[in-house]
């Protein structure tokens, strides 16, 4: 799909204030839902869930001057045994959620309820593979992520941070809309004046975009949103950054996970189905090796099942 089809769908916008140290981000996603659930069926609970990580993720991936991946996961032993969303490149999503079918589902929008005895974590994953992966605990104290999040950045990250979320049916798809408001550290030089200033400005802003209401978040434009919450501060409105589904599954990462395998097991499930087939969980594509595609693979696996050569 072009970016020209996206419009304001599948669409983020940073815009940051003249006057104060306070940037923020709006974000709407509605295609990469559709496209990430096309071949999965969820819960409205947790497809409404994936679609605020999706949001997330990509407002915390604007922030940063990173090469690489920003993901925000959970796992837990409740009935959302894991779910995954991640934003690789500032702008390309992908994401999943594995529910455990022996668990009740709960009724309730409350994250802990789903996760159970659970963790989420935020991870930065660059694409250096010489270069180290972060990853930050999200503590659960609340029932909701945006409350979770907020605590996170300011406990972790010294960063003073509200984030809204609000999910609607658009069109014939779902979209989620996402708005994140962030404090800027203070200069080191900051004389008491300025830094009174700034938090003043800060407890304004934060006020005003909390009378957002769902619907207003959900349907507005960022332009016509942003002026409803803050008319009467100075506003700066950055050039809006197109967003997109793309999974990195590829032919060649199915055959590295295929070399991992013993001679004997890749020959056993051979005689046994007659195909090999691998089915990337998050977009659905599906690879398949016959006899010839592993006799070719086998030439790069040893006899004792470890991997040959890199190709």
């Amino acid at each position: 799909m072009s970016d020209e089809t996206y419009d304001e769908t599948d669409t983020l916008c940073r815009f940051s204030f003249v006057d104060a140290p306070i940037r923020g981000q709006w974000v709407r996603i509605e295609y990469v839902l559709a496209e990430s659930n096309s071949n999965k069926s969820y819960p409205d609970l947790i497809q409404t869930l994936l679609g605020q990580m999706y949001a997330a993720v990509a407002m915390f991936a604007d922030n940063l001057k990173f090469n690489g991946a920003v993901a925000l996961q959970s796992q837990g032993d409740g009935a959302l045994s894991r779910s995954l969303a991640e934003c690789r490149s500032q702008r390309f999503l992908r994401g999943i959620a594995h529910l455990n079918e022996s668990h009740e589902q709960p009724a309730v929008d409350d994250l802990r309820a789903w996760l159970g005895n659970g963790r989420l974590a935020l991870s930065l994953i660059p694409d250096q593979l010489s270069q180290q992966p972060y990853q930050g605990l999200v503590q659960l104290q609340h029932a909701n992520l945006a409350t979770n999040l907020e605590h996170y950045f300011a406990t972790s990250e010294q960063l003073r941070t509200r984030i809204f979320f609000a999910s609607s049916a658009l069109t014939t798809t779902s979209a989620t809309t996402g708005l994140l408001l962030q404090r800027l550290p203070d200069p080191d030089n900051a004389v008491e004046v300025a830094l009174d200033a700034a938090d003043d400005a800060w407890q304004t802003l934060t006020t005003l975009a909390a009378t957002v209401t769902d619907k207003e978040l959900a349907r507005l434009d960022a332009k016509t949103l942003l002026h409803r919450l803050f008319h009467q501060h100075p506003i700066q409105i950055h050039p809006a950054r197109h967003l997109r589904f793309k999974c990195t599954c590829t032919r060649a990462k199915t055959d590295q996970t295929l070399q991992v395998f013993g001679h004997e097991e890749l020959q056993d499930i051979l005689a046994e189905d007659g195909v090999i087939a691998v089915d990337c969980e998050f977009c659905g594509a599906k690879y398949r090796y016959d006899a010839i595609n592993i006799a070719t693979l086998q030439h790069y696996i040893g006899a004792s099942g470890a991997p040959g050569p890199e190709h």
